[in-house]
């Protein structure tokens, strides 16, 4: 234990503290942690799962939860800015009093923005879980990518995305592939019943379920957002035997249509439903019971693989991001998607789902939040700081180097 070690841990959205909640965990039991709570954590419309978080962390005294409130209900550009620049201030206020050793976040979202360049400036060094991805389709990668250059640790899910890493010039040493995190907890079991799942969602798991999550390709200018989710419900339509499943869209352009269209068409079938946020622990529980997960969501190319779920990737947003064989891609076609479900549906294409490996867990031990949080600790115990800050940029590929951090602690 290095309780005199005081990191950070930042999550902007429900997405990214399911899949953080191990890491968390792990860490708090090694160093001193403070959880910076900001973005959609406080919006009505997703939840309010700031709630869930406190809950979450409820008996775990040694974890301080630091809200950063300044979310906006509203999608425009103009009122993420103003989440932005208003999230910034007061984070910047903060690190102002609170220097932490290092801060580790998670993800491409665009609210990470108001915490992250914030921490850069007041001079902490920030680790990056999930860089390397490619989602060409939505504004997204450039979130990414955008942090990988600021960032002075990268924990990546497969080599591949090490790879990529490597190619936009960080040094190998400080990059380590320790698979998807929030795979975690499937490994462990740890998801909800059946029976919880209908008490607090009315959503009947014996049923046969298609589990829809769908968000805005903000960077697809060729098809409007309401023709992106309009052939998606078309297409559903044509499953009145099966209970639909929806969750809500992230907050992000275009979702307030995505919204009103999934809301039209639940007032017309009266066998689709929706979500507003399940919590990670009842959202697996949906999709290791469904038929087929369908729609553009980043689980349905990592989660749903690993519980052998088949798999539809509808659209732009997730374009060449790595997914299992078991996953289908289809365009905006209505015919298209509705026969890559019919497929999905097939006992053979059943059967194959749950024999395909999943590429972003290349260790299969459940492991994978431990890599993260001892790669920390070797770079918090034996780098200087100024180590982490100061960067090179490096034109050579050397995957020899990776693992750097885990291989000195083997």
């Amino acid at each position: 234990m290095h309780k005199k070690i005081r990191i950070a841990i930042l999550t902007t959205a429900r997405s990214d503290f399911g899949l953080l909640k191990r890491v968390i965990r792990h860490a708090a039991a090694r160093f001193k942690v403070d959880l910076l709570v900001a973005g959609s954590h406080f919006l009505h419309s997703r939840g309010e799962t700031i709630h869930e978080i406190e809950l979450e962390f409820s008996t775990c005294p040694d974890i301080k939860i630091v809200p950063f409130n300044a979310m906006n209900e509203a999608a425009t550009p103009a009122a993420q800015v103003n989440t932005l620049a208003h999230t910034q201030l007061q984070a910047s206020g903060w690190f102002e009093n609170n220097n932490y050793d290092l801060m580790l976040f998670l993800g491409d979202r665009w609210e990470l923005w108001g915490v992250t360049l914030a921490a850069f400036m007041h001079g902490i060094p920030l680790a990056h879980i999930s860089g390397g991805e490619i989602t060409e389709g939505v504004i997204d990668d450039c979130v990414r990518h955008s942090h990988t250059k600021i960032s002075g640790l990268h924990f990546a899910a497969t080599a591949d995305y090490a790879k990529n890493l490597s190619l936009m010039g960080e040094e190998d040493w400080r990059i380590s592939v320790v698979g998807e995190c929030g795979l975690d907890q499937i490994h462990d079991a740890e998801i909800a019943s059946a029976e919880e799942v209908r008490a607090k969602f009315g959503v009947d798991l014996s049923r046969d379920i298609i589990l829809v999550t769908f968000h805005p390709s903000t960077l697809d200018y060729q098809t409007p957002v309401s023709e992106q989710i309009g052939v998606l419900l078309k297409a559903l339509s044509a499953f009145s035997n099966h209970q639909i499943v929806f969750t809500a869209p992230g907050v992000e352009q275009g979702s307030e249509t995505v919204l009103e269209a999934i809301r039209q068409y639940i007032s017309q079938h009266a066998n689709a439903i929706l979500v507003d946020h399940f919590g990670s622990r009842n959202y697996l529980a949906v999709m290791e019971k469904s038929k087929v997960v369908v729609g553009n969501s980043s689980s349905g190319l990592v989660e749903a693989s690993s519980l052998g779920v088949p798999a539809i990737n509808v659209g732009q947003r997730q374009k060449n991001r790595l997914a299992a064989d078991s996953v289908q891609h289809v365009s905006y076609s209505d015919s298209e998607i509705r026969a890559a479900i019919e497929r999905a549906l097939t006992t053979d294409y059943q059967h194959y789902a749950r024999m395909c490996p999943n590429p972003y867990d290349p260790y299969r031990d459940g492991k994978n939040s431990l890599r993260i949080v001892d790669a920390l600790e070797h770079a918090l115990t034996e780098l200087p700081r100024e180590r982490l800050r100061v960067k090179k940029f490096d034109t050579r590929v050397a995957p020899e180097q990776w693992n750097y951090l885990l291989k000195e602690r083997a």
